[in-house]
């Protein structure tokens, strides 16, 4: 079966709109809970909405399964923020709008990466008095460099979960890491794939 087939394509926009379902579920069930319970199932809905937004930006065209860096970025971010109720106002985002797409197994494994990444810096800048925390994207040739940083002097500290499953993305994507231990800096470089069809 080609990556072009037409019944690979079904597979994937099905995929998608399960996603969007046990989303919707995750959703329906913290409107049930109290304020304090609902905390007890962020980890679980951001990894899921971040995996939605990867197959929903995929499929935005259903002539080719590739994602734009922009969207895909843009869209997580968003999510998470939504989830974690920071405002807009809390965090910066530095990246070119030029048409860089990946397919769709980087483009999971780099939403995932965020979907761990960002949400203690989202804590930080919502805890702290005017912070504000960063996310800077740029590309040289066809690597791409993602950091996730912040407006105050320390290193922001992941827990053990986050931790082992961030190197497993990092090594998913072949990816080098960046941290600055003296410092909020922290990110991945990595070399992007080809599509898996369609233009890159």
């Amino acid at each position: 079966m080609s990556d072009s087939d037409p019944v690979l394509k079904e597979f994937h926009h099905r995929v998608k709109n399960n996603f969007q379902i046990i989303a919707s579920l995750i959703n329906l069930q913290k409107r049930l809970l109290t304020t304090e319970r609902r905390t007890d199932l962020r980890f679980i809905e951001e990894h899921v909405q971040s995996m939605a937004v990867a197959y929903r930006v995929v499929n935005a065209t259903r002539e080719q399964v590739s994602v734009s860096v922009y969207e895909l970025v843009s869209e997580v971010l968003d999510s998470l923020m939504h989830i974690a109720g920071c405002p807009k106002t809390l965090i910066s985002v530095e990246m070119s709008t030029f048409k860089h797409n990946l397919g769709l197994n980087q483009s999971i494994a780099l939403s995932l990466f965020l979907a761990l990444m960002v949400p203690p810096y989202i804590d930080r800048a919502m805890s702290g008095n005017g912070t504000m925390m960063k996310v800077k994207v740029s590309f040289e040739g066809d690597y791409l460099t993602l950091i996730v940083t912040g407006d105050w002097d320390d290193a922001v500290e992941l827990d053990f979960m986050r931790s082992r499953l961030s190197d497993g993305y990092v090594r998913q994507l072949n990816a080098h890491e960046i941290r600055d231990l003296s410092a909020p800096d922290r990110g991945i470089r990595f070399l992007m794939e080809s599509p898996l069809w369609g233009t890159h």
